[in-house]
């Protein structure tokens, strides 16, 4: 079944980065760094960028749980910078009518995404968050791409540095919708 899984795979020109154990585990040293940090605090908003970052959010949530229960308040967001697979002119960024009510306005914010790549969708919304009176927020990503960036903007917590320019798919990453579901990390040769 695997081999069988890697030849498809191949067809369709994606090729194994990190495995669904290396994924894991990342996830799980994160999810001790970040409970580390924020040991000080009650409660900590945490809030996952769909549709990305959705499975990569999933996962940690659970390691956070684990490590420290009923901690975290879900809230998430909508945002996209990518279209097609084509950079789009504008981030397109959404707060579902909820957001207000589900967040605590007192105490900081994770913003949790699959890929910082050039910055410009996480930077606007970071500002966004910033806006709605939000003492502090920080930024939780699966993947870093070490690029040169047009705005100022670092994650604080990481799991994998991506030094390849390639198209990355799998564990909530996608190419024009597709591969999302994958459960391992995969560079897409086009």
């Amino acid at each position: 079944m695997e081999s069988n899984l890697s030849n498809n795979l191949e067809r369709h020109g994606l090729y194994l980065l990190h495995d669904r154990e290396a994924v894991l585990a990342g996830i799980d040293q994160l999810a001790d760094k970040i409970v580390a940090a924020y040991a000080a605090y009650e409660v900590i908003n945490l809030v996952p960028v769909i549709t990305g970052g959705m499975q990569f959010g999933a996962t940690l949530l659970t390691a956070l749980e684990k490590r420290s229960p009923g901690k975290w308040i879900v809230a998430p967001v909508f945002a996209a910078a990518y279209m097609n697979d084509q950079v789009i002119s504008k981030p397109a960024i959404e707060f579902p009518g909820t957001f207000a009510a589900r967040i605590n306005e007192d105490t900081p914010v994770l913003i949790v995404d699959d890929l910082l790549d050039s910055g410009t969708t996480i930077s606007e919304l970071i500002r966004q968050v910033l806006a709605k009176g939000i003492p502090e927020v920080q930024l939780a990503v699966l993947l870093e791409r070490n690029v040169p960036r047009t705005v100022d903007v670092r994650p604080d917590f990481c799991v994998f540095d991506l030094e390849s320019d390639a198209w990355v798919v799998g564990f909530g990453m996608d190419s024009e919708q597709r591969f999302r579901g994958l459960d391992a990390i995969y560079l897409q040769q086009k």
